[in-house]
């Protein structure tokens, strides 16, 4: 008789690396999920504000970014097409009222790849900015501060340097939180 054993059955090697694989990608997800979106890096923090001169969404005059120099800037990067842009809309006419009544800041605000008969179109439904607005239809000042969706808000001390970015819409809790950044109290 014959004395024959069964073979040792070892795991496949494929098999602890489709697992190993596996478990990394559950693990990068979960980090993933509880990064907040709209908390992007941004080159320009500390950095100089990109010079900029565009013509204003009505076709009367430039908006030259040397003239808000010595005083803290919200520049403000939106279009007709971007839905969350009707949502911080309110916000943005509140805080352009507040910065005509202080003098304290400046804000601005940049159509970005739009027509201006779209742009004007949006204004006349959801009400006029209290401040210019300009436009960027090719994007060209966009790519300069590294927009990639709108809206985008960047806040500028009165040294001309990028303090802080915010990409979506604005918010009461946001404004606090940025506004100190530059010098303005919430």
């Amino acid at each position: 008789m014959t004395d024959v054993t069964a073979p040792v059955r070892r795991p496949r090697r494929w098999k602890i690396a489709l697992s190993a694989a596996f478990l990394g990608l559950l693990a990068l997800l979960a980090v993933g999920l509880t990064r907040d979106p709209s908390n992007l890096p941004s080159a320009l923090i500390g950095q100089p504000m990109p010079g900029f001169a565009l013509p204003l969404l009505d076709g009367d005059g430039t908006l030259v970014s040397a003239e808000a120099a010595g005083h803290p800037l919200i520049l403000n990067f939106w279009a007709s097409w971007c839905t969350t842009c009707r949502q911080e809309h309110p916000v943005l006419v509140d805080l352009g009222l507040r910065a005509q009544a202080q003098g304290a800041f400046a804000i601005a605000g940049i159509n970005y790849r739009d027509t201006p008969e779209h742009a004007m179109t949006f204004l006349d439904r959801e009400g006029h900015f209290p401040y210019l607005s300009a436009q960027d239809p090719n994007g060209r000042l966009g790519i300069d501060f590294g927009v990639y969706g709108m809206p985008e808000t960047f806040f500028v001390d009165a040294g001309g340097i990028v303090r802080a970015r915010h990409a979506g819409p604005l918010t009461p809790r946001i404004l606090a939180e940025h506004l100190p950044k530059i010098g303005v109290a919430p």
